[in-house]
């Protein structure tokens, strides 16, 4: 049920703008400048990279599924909304679905990294104590493994210490979650000679689809991540987690590179020369910059009037598609410009 209210929320939010593949990257979390930009647009930034493990034939099933059950309906350009039996099956269930759990372009990048520990710790931490060690990790990535080692060496003297304050935060933590909610996550969890629940597992014991677990899963862990920001001296250990996590830049390497050389006072077209790049990749390099920078100079590549005038189109279209507002707008007046003023009306 989960899946197929994020699909229709999403589907509704593009508003036929988009194609039903933009949905997918969106929830994979591609790194591409249309996909972020869609997020930030639609503000559907909550659920940017929350299913990065989603196939596409999974996604594709579901929505055929979606339209076969007559809550979505597809356009021959492949572009997708909610049908009225879609639109009242969202309004139906929009106070019992947590979807306000998810901030995905906040932690999609390091809620993994953090389950990922958590769940290698507990399983080491609680075999090691019970002086057993033949245990199969079930975690196998060196990163992971190398900062569990780390923090094992700390506290390998004091493990019933540890165990007891990380058992005291998680309750304290999970006491924010609904029964259902803090049971599925207590059961996804390894210790001493028990393995946490597979997704099949879980969608079993608790009547759910199985397609619905690794967001739910996602969602507790996103909400888990925002309790703990807002609460660090009540989760000291939670902190630790936290620490040295991968440096994840919002801006992509090439783009970061063009963004030190507007730095320095260079125009588009010098970076395109300079970098042997197409203007239109350092256009699309600027728009990504514009995303994320409350200071972009957007007055130097489009005049207050051309600015006016795309927010005119904008709401006589009551679109955020391309075509659109430039069929509405001054002839003179650019994609690029359209773009960079959709990108920094929507961080303002």
């Amino acid at each position: 049920m989960l899946f197929n209210y994020i699909i229709l929320s999403c589907c509704s939010k593009f508003r036929g703008d988009r194609s039903t593949s933009a949905v997918f990257h969106l929830l994979k979390g591609k790194r591409s400048i249309q996909t972020v930009q869609d997020a930030h647009i639609y503000e559907l930034n909550h659920f940017y990279g929350i299913y990065p493990t989603l196939l596409k034939q999974d996604f594709d099933a579901r929505i055929h599924h979606l339209i076969k059950n007559d809550t979505l309906l597809l356009s021959q350009e492949n572009t997708a909304i909610p049908t009225s039996k879609g639109n009242s099956w969202l309004k139906q269930h929009a106070g019992n679905i947590p979807d306000h759990y998810f901030n995905g372009m906040e932690y999609c990048r390091h809620a993994p990294v953090f389950w990922e520990r958590l769940i290698l710790m507990i399983q080491t931490m609680t075999n090691s104590k019970q002086h057993y060690f033949n245990f199969i990790p079930v975690i196998d990535k060196t990163a992971v493994t190398e900062w569990v080692k780390k923090q094992y060496h700390l506290w390998k003297n004091n493990k019933s210490s540890f165990l007891n304050q990380l058992y005291g935060e998680l309750f304290q933590l999970l006491e924010h979650f609904h029964k259902k909610e803090a049971n599925i996550f207590v059961d996804s969890l390894t210790g001493y000679n028990h393995y946490g629940m597979s997704s099949f597992q879980l969608a079993e014991r608790y009547g759910l689809e199985k397609v619905d677990v690794p967001l739910i899963r996602t969602s507790l862990i996103h909400r888990m991540l925002m309790l703990i920001s807002q609460n660090e001296s009540m989760n000291p250990l939670f902190m630790q987690f936290l620490q040295d996590l991968p440096d994840e830049a919002k801006l992509t390497n090439s783009a970061n590179k063009t963004k030190n050389f507007m730095d320095r006072g260079y125009a588009a077209e010098d970076i395109a020369a300079i970098r042997r790049l197409k203007l239109n990749t350092i256009y699309d390099h600027m728009v990504e910059i514009a995303l994320y920078d409350t200071f972009f100079p957007l007055g130097q590549y489009v005049n207050p009037d051309e600015q006016d005038e795309i927010r005119t189109a904008i709401k006589k279209t009551n679109s955020y598609k391309l075509k659109d507002i430039k069929q509405n707008a001054d002839e003179t007046i650019s994609y690029f410009q359209i773009r960079l003023v959709l990108a920094t009306d929507k961080i303002t």
